[in-house]
């Protein structure tokens, strides 16, 4: 079920009933893959983290035309106008401040081309020439050449702090299955977040809440709404990406609490926890290796920008580093 079958004009308290329908549909999709397909569980998994994280469409990359620079003394960085904490026309984005690290250190001009993630987000911008990088991508992503990895981030449990009789600790948590529990709704036909993988593994999808990751482009901060919920008492527990659950959970200072998801016992394969990278064309490998020198260079000050948007980072596994230099 995509999301652009959500009308932009829909009223917000109709979306947690075709949330609830769309989850039901997930949970028949899981049933169609069945559990002993971890191949295909595992490529479900790295589409819905590109959805729900960056949002990417997953139509092929190759053989478009269009204008990207080759010009070393300009980089042009394909970014979302309005996706906070990741990037938007103000510049207020991680991904923004990264980005003119990375142009001040190789003494570029700075460019952005504006195209919604949601979108088909790779085709249309990257793969048609439009723009050079993305500034973070998941470590795994076939349609493009990466650097090595520069920050890790988790799923995440987020309740309210003063709550104690419903502190995450496992999907098994007694509250759990009276629950009200939200959602990040992805909207790619048939696949699953890992959180929702979990959920549906213990049948627990009669109290799912789902909250549409992506609205008209004058509605701010669609992504936050989730944890707005959280704090209204509207839902007891959200299961998000991390990036925007440290982001917009600082509106409401000490009254969130944030708990990092490190497994499923129950699932051992799935992965909660990705490595994000910079990404470019596989074509362009002699800009990955220019930025990853960068990205050295500034190794501190970006870890630093990070931090500052209070995204969860997990460190960065030794085999998620692995890089070499002038291939894919």
């Amino acid at each position: 079920m995509d999301l652009s079958s959500y009308e932009k004009s829909q009223p917000e308290r109709n979306a947690s009933a075709k949330g609830r329908a769309a989850f039901a549909e997930l949970v028949a999709a899981r049933a169609r893959y069945g559990t002993r397909r971890p191949g295909v569980r595992a490529a479900a998994f790295r589409i819905a983290l590109m959805l729900t994280a960056l949002g990417f469409g997953t139509g092929a990359t190759t053989g478009a035309e269009g204008s990207a620079s080759g010009d070393p003394k300009v980089l042009r960085v394909c970014a979302d106008p309005n996706n906070l904490p990741y990037s938007n026309k103000a510049g207020e984005g991680f991904e923004n401040r990264i980005a003119a690290i990375l142009a001040d250190d190789l003494q570029a001009q700075l460019f952005y081309f504006w195209f919604a993630q949601h979108k088909a987000f790779l085709r249309r911008t990257l793969a048609e020439k439009r723009c050079d990088l993305v500034v973070s991508v998941p470590v795994g992503l076939k349609q493009v050449a990466i650097t090595r990895p520069y920050f890790s981030s988790t799923y995440v449990a987020v309740t309210r702090a003063r709550d104690e009789a419903r502190r995450f600790s496992s999907f098994d948590d007694a509250w759990l299955p009276v629950a009200h529990i939200g959602l990040q709704l992805v909207g790619n036909e048939g696949v699953m977040t890992p959180p929702a993988v979990a959920l549906s593994a213990r049948g627990l999808n009669q109290h799912i809440h789902a909250f549409p990751m992506w609205a008209a482009d004058d509605v701010p901060d669609p992504q936050g709404r989730i944890l707005d919920a959280v704090a209204n008492g509207d839902i007891d527990v959200a299961f998000v990406w991390g990036p925007f659950a440290g982001f917009f959970a600082k509106a409401h200072g000490a009254q969130l609490r944030i708990d990092p998801i490190a497994g499923d016992p129950q699932n051992p394969e799935l992965n909660f926890v990705y490595p994000m990278a910079v990404g470019v064309r596989k074509d362009d490998l002699a800009l990955r290796d220019r930025l990853q020198q960068a990205l050295d260079r500034h190794a501190e000050e970006i870890a630093a920008v990070i931090r500052d948007y209070g995204t969860p980072t997990p460190p960065v596994t030794e085999a998620a580093t692995t890089f070499s230099p002038k291939s894919p």
